[in-house]
């Protein structure tokens, strides 16, 4: 392939609002257990149980540059089919935020929402072949942003190497 053939990536705002993050490991969260008295029915699975699954990403941002190597924890939550979106209902498909809990935790944090049809597939590929996250958000709002698209990836596109840059350093921890 000709480097003289013009690509996606060196279109301007190709990178704006974009972040790429590199994933260092992920748990599924489960729990299952009897509803208290106090939940109300309509918060209930199944008319009694207390019931709640998601994935928790551990990251680092491997790009844009400024941000290089902060840690970043994602996490996935699922929507059922009666989950809208567009005018008038959701519009975003998860929430960013920078430095939400001060010195103590990541400097990023990401909810992320996953159509629970892709659970099982989405838990497969964690754990066989992607590496990376990329999110697109929107203006910050304060400390945080509407994430309007991210995807998964096993590998760096050619495209996009140059400003991922090199291989993250691994942790000491």
């Amino acid at each position: 392939m000709s480097s003289d053939v013009p690509t996606a990536a060196l279109e301007p705002g190709f990178f704006n609002g974009r972040f790429m993050v590199e994933i260092r490991e992920w748990n599924w969260d489960f729990y299952l257990a009897l509803s208290p008295a106090g939940v109300p029915v309509e918060y209930r699975f199944q008319g009694g149980l207390n019931y709640s699954r998601g994935i928790e990403i551990v990251g680092r941002v491997r790009a844009p540059n400024p941000h290089r190597a902060k840690p970043m924890r994602i996490w996935l939550s699922t929507f059922g089919p009666e989950t809208r979106f567009g005018d008038g209902d959701l519009d975003r498909v998860g929430q960013f935020y920078r430095d939400r809990l001060g010195t103590s935790g990541p400097d990023f944090e990401a909810s992320l929402h996953l159509p629970e049809s892709a659970l099982s597939p989405a838990i497969t590929c964690l754990s066989s072949v992607w590496r990376y996250l990329d999110i697109w958000i929107d203006e910050y709002q304060g400390d945080e942003a509407a994430v309007t698209a991210f995807s998964f990836s096993a590998s760096i596109h050619p495209n996009l190497a140059e400003w991922a840059g090199p291989d993250l350093e691994p942790s000491l921890g």
